[in-house]
């Protein structure tokens, strides 16, 4: 890209409101159009010459169109440099307060949308999970993949607290954080049940309520496809793992049923493996493993074209 191509595609304040709300985040064409209050028809032209310049990408989800910021582009020279200007630069934008608070009211409705839905799946989420994944994967298996013994382990989405008595005995001391308070509550049944060492944490995996390399290892098991921003996410799990701590992730890799969306709350209809990976490269992770795993039972309807993927990775040392 020319410095002559990439300044005439900004050459727009509707195109710099749209950028600084892909810094944000992932969003589709309605949402983007919220946001800045505009009108479709505007809104579709501005996203196609950026798409056109290559600084913006999208992707398909089911039956929207997600865009964001094209990671070919985000940390070269020229479009860092004017990336770095927008943020530093974007209170004083035209419309910036309006913008932002119609955005977090996004981010907001998105977060709500899973909570309400794990306080009132409540007592059945295991029910739910093994319905949809036990053709697929064993997390008992899985979690042996963290090797020896860690001293603290912490299960991010813990749910109803099922997986902290296989954890535990992979670690002295495990930690379950979720964003549901009934959640937590459930769990603190079986910790007690099974005599665990545990700590229970409410909170949010894009603002982790940890130091910073405090933790030895992370298990982050069907949670990303439900969060706002992964990639925060996985910064975050980066910020508070101690040097060559390990994180096991166990996702959907992308897929089109959209009834999942509707069902489960699921943000994101999976992922393709190579965004996973990537994410995990730019936050200074280097995968140690990758396992995909399908769906062996062709009958059950809608699930016999799933694709789970298992990944481990370890924090670079400092």
């Amino acid at each position: 890209m020319t410095l002559v191509k990439l300044f005439k595609s900004l050459a727009d304040e509707t195109r710099i409101r749209i950028i600084r709300i892909l810094l944000h985040g992932t969003f589709h064409v309605n949402e983007i159009l919220f946001i800045i209050n505009g009108k479709q028809s505007n809104v579709s032209h501005h996203l196609k010459i950026l798409q056109e310049s290559e600084i913006v990408t999208n992707k398909k989800e089911g039956s929207l169109i997600y865009y964001r910021i094209n990671d070919a582009w985000e940390y070269s020279s020229n479009l860092a440099n004017v990336i770095n200007t927008i943020q530093l630069e974007e209170k004083s934008i035209k419309n910036y307060h309006e913008d932002f608070k119609r955005l977090e009211a996004i981010l907001q409705k998105r977060k709500m949308r899973a909570e309400e839905f794990f306080n009132t799946i409540g007592h059945n989420l295991d029910n739910v999970q093994a319905e949809l994944f036990q053709h697929i994967y064993s997390t008992e298996n899985i979690i042996k993949l963290f090797g020896k013994k860690l001293q603290i382990l912490l299960d991010v989405g813990c749910g109803t607290g099922r997986n902290l008595p296989l954890l535990a005995k992979r670690a002295n001391k495990v930690i379950g954080l979720d964003s549901s308070p009934l959640m937590l509550q459930l769990s603190e049944h079986i910790c007690k049940k099974n005599k665990l060492n545990y700590e229970l944490k409410l909170g949010d995996i894009q603002q982790l309520p940890f130091s910073s390399n405090s933790i030895n290892g992370v298990f982050i098991n069907m949670v990303l496809h439900h969060i706002s921003d992964p990639f925060i996410a996985m910064k975050e799990v980066y910020r508070i793992v101690k040097p060559k701590g390990k994180i096991l992730i166990i996702e959907l890799l992308s897929h089109q049923n959209e009834e999942m969306r509707e069902k489960y709350a699921d943000l994101w209809l999976g992922f393709p493996q190579e965004e996973l990976s990537n994410w995990l490269k730019k936050t200074n992770f280097t995968i140690k493993e990758k396992i995909i795993k399908k769906n062996t039972a062709q009958s059950i309807k809608n699930q016999s074209s799933y694709k789970v993927i298992i990944i481990l990775a370890e924090k670079n040392s400092m």
